[in-house]
């Protein structure tokens, strides 16, 4: 792959050439050139493949909408691409939760739970969710994001769970609707 920048030649073009390489203009001013992608005639296309590409359409449906929105607006400008671009990639790319800390837990009111979570762009919603070993709800409820760093968020327990284990379940949405979902059990405590 090759990078051109102020090329008389490729000024303005965009696409397939020939079949045999493709341009693609930059929002920078550069362009790419790179071979054209091969498929095989008639090959078929697999489930998989039908699948990714239903995302792909889905992705750019949310970004059409999207695109508009003031923190895709922002990032766009900061990584030098364009808000659609941006809310497309976000849509591909779930939240992940990195860690849920449960070492200032024992059970008891007023007790954290700390959970590192990441996303694309951002992080809308972290949900705790904490249950009895056989499943009986202990109480469940929103986590607080940090002021100094938007990947920390806080838990403060409400309701005591006694000497029962619990499991905690935490469910973290960004701002595209997808919910990534994560246990960390938690042995008896006396």
């Amino acid at each position: 792959m090759a990078k051109v920048k102020n090329n008389l030649v490729l000024h303005g073009i965009s696409g397939m050439l020939g079949k045999q390489i493709v341009v693609r203009a930059q929002k920078d001013g550069t362009y790419v050139v790179s071979a054209a992608p091969k498929r095989a005639e008639n090959a078929p296309v697999t489930e998989a493949q039908k699948a990714q590409q239903q995302r792909f359409k889905d992705a750019v449906t949310y970004a059409r909408g999207a695109r508009n929105m003031k923190v895709y607006q922002d990032a766009a400008k900061a990584r030098k691409r364009t808000a659609h671009l941006v809310a497309v990639a976000d849509f591909l790319h779930p939240p992940e939760i990195q860690a849920i800390d449960v070492s200032a837990y024992t059970g008891a009111v007023g007790q954290t739970i700390a959970i590192t979570a990441t996303d694309d762009v951002q992080v809308k919603t972290v949900g705790v969710l904490i249950a009895a070993e056989d499943g009986t709800l202990v109480e469940k409820g929103a986590a607080v994001v940090s002021t100094e760093n938007a990947s920390l968020w806080t838990y403060t327990a409400t309701a005591a769970a006694g000497a029962k284990a619990v499991k905690i379940i935490v469910d973290v949405a960004d701002l595209t609707g997808h919910v990534t979902e994560k246990t960390q059990a938690l042995a008896a405590h006396a």
